[in-house]
């Protein structure tokens, strides 16, 4: 196999696209608590991100034939045939080992804790609920709120402090509509893998509904995020309330419009109002 190719490869494996934005994730709690750049923020950092890939490795090998069933999943890299199950293992347990050794490196010993216990709720809590509840999805946004939680106490800030509960919060709220979009858009494919979906328990129409609640809950605890010192910037906070009115209406089109291409739409503009919150963030902890 081609270098380029076999890179590609282990970029799917390891789940490359969503390692990326959970390491900036990670960025943001550790600048939360140490404002500057350093070596051993660069060691957290890149730890996480060989620790999703690591835990997204082990969740292809838990998940490979029920990715062959779908549509969605059947070319990826164990079910297509580009890897084999052991080579997969091999890969993740590099993964998972390397990661953890850069943060013991760059953090201290509750931070890896932290990740240790991240890759259990995920790989051990989370995947095998999916098959017997519709609703594994809220225990699961749990995994998207330990990656600043991590790098907040690799940094050396307690995890019980107000800014990262508050962080962590926004996080955890964010991530069930950003899974309930995705199961909008790939519900029936979840179906035929076996997994349990929300069209077992609601109508189209309620999940809507219910999706649009989520959105809005994230975007209230979004904008709670200066009361606890997340952002202290007045320039900032505004950006905050404007990107915020912003995506507030394009959240109602869930009432009236079920297409997929609406759905797709506002799944991107959640995951744009992330990134620019992580990055409003970063700006007020390192310039202001």
């Amino acid at each position: 196999m081609k270098i380029s190719s076999k890179l590609t490869t282990l970029f799917e494996l390891g789940k490359i696209k969503i390692a990326i934005p959970i390491a900036i994730s990670c960025f943001t709690g550790y600048l939360l608590c140490s404002p500057e750049f350093s070596l051993d923020m660069a060691y957290v950092v890149l730890g996480i991100l060989l620790i999703v890939a690591g835990a997204s490795a082990l969740n292809h090998i838990q998940e490979h034939k029920k990715d062959a069933l779908m549509n969605r999943t059947k070319f990826r890299p164990i079910p297509s045939g580009k890897i084999s199950i052991s080579e997969a293992v091999k890969w993740s347990v590099f993964f998972l080992l390397s990661g953890c050794g850069l943060l013991v490196l760059g953090g201290n010993s509750e931070s890896l804790y932290l990740a240790i216990f991240s890759i259990f709720w995920y790989n051990l809590v989370y995947t095998p609920l999916k098959q017997v509840s519709a609703f594994a999805v809220v225990p699961g946004a749990l995994s998207g709120a330990f990656p600043p939680v991590i790098g907040y106490v690799a940094a050396g800030g307690a995890f019980l402090d107000w800014p990262i509960l508050a962080l962590s919060f926004f996080f955890f709220i964010g991530q069930i509509p950003h899974f309930w979009l995705l199961l909008l858009l790939y519900g029936e494919d979840y179906k035929k893998g076996g997994f349990k979906v929300l069209t077992d328990v609601f109508s189209v129409k309620q999940i809507h509904n219910i999706t649009l609640i989520w959105m809005l809950a994230t975007i209230m605890v979004a904008l709670l995020l200066p009361i606890f010192d997340v952002l202290s910037s007045k320039i900032l906070i505004w950006s905050l309330l404007a990107m915020s009115l912003w995506i507030i209406p394009n959240s109602f089109i869930l009432l009236k419009n079920y297409d997929r291409i609406t759905i797709r739409k506002l799944f991107l503009q959640l995951n744009l109002y992330f990134l620019m919150i992580m990055i409003l963030i970063s700006i007020d902890q390192l310039y202001f």
